[in-house]
């Protein structure tokens, strides 16, 4: 589930540096005694390394082989993370994932669904865009326990997704399910905001299951926020892949049932079909002091603007008067 450097790079990598140490200490002149205790150290070194870098891809590939099960109490699967936390990190999300995993392990009926990116790109002009993305599950069979495909969009830094408008588009069926978690501040710029994420359920329907050229495509909704000043008048704003899940069907007021998920894929920081990026307009750093002192002109123009429309709507009134008497 989890990706990782592989070991044989780094066994070769290893083995080059110990070559290198062993050639430079047989060229100097010293004892015999004096470069066996120095091969011994770099023996040690590299054992070490090797047992650290052996842990460590075993912490982070616990699941590669296998999709696990989840264990979600909640309406959300990122509704009980975001109760404990106000912000999202990447690590801390996978943490949480490990926590959900289900105690027991009863049998999986659909043991070789594969989830397939199939298409992902940003669509439209502007700051209001769409981020449409399209998905292929491999192979489906029509009796599958799973009846909702969950895709958790954790958004990155310069964008937001505007949780009244899902709202409409869930009431008009769009969506089976969608919500926002994170920050939810739309007036925020960039630079004080926090990351959001936004999580959508699909209906599966059998035709789904049975339909082996069908893709399931889900268009978000996606607004840019005011971006910081810049160098080249662009703020890069980069999408990652999003977090797959297939689930059963959530039962309302059943706090205590817990529905099942299976985890298709945890998204990376790029995508494999090639980076999404949004590039969305910025002010130019070295442009700040022109716009600082054409703003003030206009500010000032307005005013006196405005001062001399309302002396001459007086003396207008006042001429009315004495006609009028």
């Amino acid at each position: 589930m989890y990706e990782t450097n592989g070991f044989e790079s780094v066994n070769k990598s290893l083995s080059l540096s110990l070559s290198i140490y062993i050639s430079q200490f047989e060229n100097q002149s010293m004892g015999s005694k004096r470069r066996r205790s120095v091969i011994a150290v770099i023996f040690i070194c590299c054992a070490i390394s090797c047992l650290n870098f052996i842990s460590s891809d075993q912490v982070g590939t616990n699941h590669r082989d296998h999709n696990p099960w989840l264990c979600i109490s909640d309406r959300y699967i990122m509704q009980s993370y975001f109760t404990t936390r106000t912000s999202l990190g990447d690590s801390e999300f996978r943490d949480y994932l490990l926590l959900q995993e289900c105690s027991d392990k009863i049998p999986f009926k659909d043991p070789n669904i594969v989830s397939l990116l199939q298409h992902r790109n940003i669509t439209g002009e502007g700051s209001h865009r769409h981020l449409l993305t399209s998905i292929k599950l491999l192979p489906l069979h029509s009796q599958s326990q799973f009846n909702e495909l969950v895709i958790v969009e954790r958004l990155p830094l310069g964008v937001f997704a505007d949780p009244f408008e899902l709202q409409n588009l869930q009431q008009r069926r769009a969506f089976r399910d969608v919500s926002v978690f994170g920050d939810t501040n739309l007036e925020l710029p960039s630079f004080r905001s926090n990351r959001s994420v936004v999580e959508i359920h699909v209906e599966i329907s059998s035709r789904d299951y049975e339909n082996e050229n069908g893709e399931i495509s889900v268009k978000l909704p996606l607004h840019a926020r005011y971006q910081p000043l810049g160098d080249s008048g662009y703020s890069r704003v980069e999408f990652g892949e999003p977090d797959l899940f297939l689930c059963s069907s959530h039962v309302p007021n059943q706090q205590h049932e817990q529905r099942r998920c299976l985890v298709l894929s945890i998204g990376g920081s790029k995508t494999e079909t090639g980076s999404v990026v949004w590039e969305i307009p910025a002010g130019i750093r070295s442009h700040t002091e022109y716009v600082s002192v054409l703003t003030f002109v206009a500010a000032v123009l307005s005013a006196f603007s405005i001062l001399v429309a309302s002396l001459l709507s007086s003396k207008v009134e006042s001429c009315k008067h004495p006609k009028q008497s």
